[in-house]
């Protein structure tokens, strides 16, 4: 669980809850303004950042933090379906990330990568402490890289997992014609009765 001012007053459930607490806020304050189509992506192995990884003893990705993950996304998943049933003519979709980044990362070498445990970008044996800066020594070939620092996949990776999750979900091209687009809201419709 991150450090904040104030995080002694959460513990895992508590914390999970505070942020889907959040999310529908945030949803339903989207929603007030017009949203009516959404996708709300999930949280990919957060226990496999190179962050985390440097943290555990071994190297390894901390299961713990992926069990955290996948609570969110779980919660996160029940929390868009409620709001998709609630809120007038809302149309909100859950896009789970888990798979696809797990696959990334466990599986580099099936899609270009060499590396997949350790930052691109890195401040050397303090890593947790730092994050990329001027500083920081840099790979020779951030290509090959699917992670850029401690907490962020490289732009290779992330345009792969975007190219993953569009085959997944089942997203139109951009210049696909077979299919009309949704239709963009200006504003609450006049058969939202006010919600």
């Amino acid at each position: 669980m991150p450090v904040y001012r104030d995080s002694w007053t959460y513990n895992d459930k508590s914390f999970i809850q505070y942020l889907v607490d959040t999310q529908r806020s945030q949803l339903t304050l989207l929603h007030s303004l017009g949203a009516r189509e959404l996708m709300v992506f999930g949280l990919g192995p957060m226990g496999c950042i190179p962050l985390q990884r440097v943290l555990s003893t071994d190297g390894q990705c901390q299961d713990k933090t992926n069990q955290l993950a996948l609570a969110f996304n779980k919660a996160t998943n029940e929390l868009v379906v409620e709001l998709s049933n609630t809120l007038a003519n809302a149309s909100y979709k859950f896009g789970d990330a888990y798979d696809v980044v797990n696959d990334v990362i466990t599986n580099p070498g099936n899609y270009g990568f060499s590396n997949s445990d350790s930052p691109c970008c890195s401040f050397g044996k303090i890593r947790p402490a730092l994050t990329c800066n001027p500083a920081s020594t840099l790979c020779s070939d951030r290509s090959k890289y699917v992670f850029w620092d401690e907490y962020h996949p490289s732009d290779s990776a992330n345009q792969l997992i975007a190219k993953e999750l569009i085959k997944k979900l089942g997203f139109l091209k951009p210049n696909q014609t077979d299919a009309s687009p949704p239709t963009p809201a200006l504003g609450p419709s006049s058969d939202d009765d006010g919600q």
